[in-house]
């Protein structure tokens, strides 16, 4: 690595600062979106939670241009049992995990760039619905019947 004036010691300083900060706590999570394999590794319940379940057989393709933002806690008891159920649902009915953005929140419900409070997030987990870059809909904390059901009537209005 080629450093040049102080400058670049503030960086790599800044650097190492933040690898520290990512490897000391969960509180990392919050700094940034995270995929499907970095919460399980760091959260174990969710990728056990996401192995026992199985999803029902009224869950249905998606169509092609459904997008979905995943708002929930690491620390929120409906999260680790929704979550893991619609990560495992999105899967079987075809939807790319590009289309899925998971956002983990904080105990006050909020992330550093503001994707909660520009999206009314008030309740974890919250996972929000679009089809062509419009909000469709919201599915907030747990449906009232199944996921599969709710994602279907939610994708159907």
């Amino acid at each position: 690595m080629l450093l040049i004036g102080n400058r670049g010691i503030t960086c790599v300083a800044v650097l190492m600062l933040s690898l520290n900060v990512i490897g000391a706590s969960d509180s990392a999570l919050h700094l940034r979106d995270i995929s499907k394999q970095e919460l399980f590794l760091r959260h174990p319940t969710f990728e056990e939670n996401y192995n026992r379940y199985e999803v029902l057989d009224s869950a249905e393709r998606m169509p092609a241009d459904v997008s979905l933002l995943i708002f929930f806690g690491t620390w929120c008891h409906d999260s680790q049992r929704e979550v893991p159920r619609m990560l495992k649902i999105l899967e079987a009915v075809g939807v790319p995990e590009d289309n899925i953005q998971m956002v983990p929140l904080d105990f006050s419900k909020t992330d550093p760039g503001g994707l909660a409070v520009a999206n009314g997030v008030e309740f974890t987990p919250t996972f929000i619905f679009f089809r062509e870059q419009e909000e469709v809909g919201r599915i907030i904390e747990k449906p009232a019947t199944t996921l599969e059901d709710a994602m279907v009537e939610l994708l159907n209005e």
